[in-house]
This record gives structure tokens, sequence and C-alpha cells, in this order.
């Protein structure tokens, strides 16, 4: 296929700080189709997401969760990306999570 008429695989960004999900997490969305920009620390990831608008941004959130909140936060209340879709990989839910604007959904 000529790399010029190729499909673009939609852009996503990974937030995740640990490194032993991370890579997992990369081949799986990669396998999904996407096009994965990795970070681990979420100031890069809200100047990523201002600059690339990303399709989607996946947040590994931890039992506090603490600094996805405010990644979060700061998301929503810049208009360049609350637009912007956001799954989180997580175990745990807080419903002080759904101040920022998230849901639950059982599956």
């Amino acid at each position: 296929m000529d790399p010029t008429t190729a499909p673009r695989r939609p852009m996503a960004l990974l937030l995740d700080d640990d490194g032993a999900t991370s890579a997992s997490y990369v081949r799986r969305l990669q396998h999904e189709g996407y096009q994965v920009t990795k970070t681990s620390d979420p100031a890069a990831a809200l100047n990523l997401a201002q600059r690339s608008a990303p399709a989607i941004i996946f947040i590994k959130m931890g039992l506090s969760g603490s600094g996805s909140t405010a990644f979060l936060q700061a998301l929503r209340a810049n208009d360049h990306t609350r637009h912007i879709p956001v799954a989180l990989l997580t175990s745990y839910y807080n419903r002080s999570l759904e101040r920022t604007g998230l849901t639950r959904i059982a599956i």
C-alpha cells in the first residue's frame, strides 16, 4: 500500500506512571489500531493534548488518583482540550470522580 494513501491511525495519548503496565497498554492500543503516545507526567500529558489533539486519552488511574484527577480538571478547563474523550484504565472507582464529569459504566 502506498504510504501516502494509507489510512491514518487515530492518535491516542496514554497517561500511565506504572512502567509494568504501560507497555502492555501500548501494545493493546496499537493492536486496536491506535498510534500511541505515552507519558507518565500529567503536565506533559496536558501539553501533548494541547499540541496534538489526540482522538482519545487513556489514563491509568491508581488508588489515590490525585494526579489524574488534577489532570482531568485541567483538561476540561481548557477550551482546546475539553472535547477530547477520556477513558480510565482502573479497577478502582471513587464517586468524587463524578465531579470531573465522569460517570461509571458497569461492564
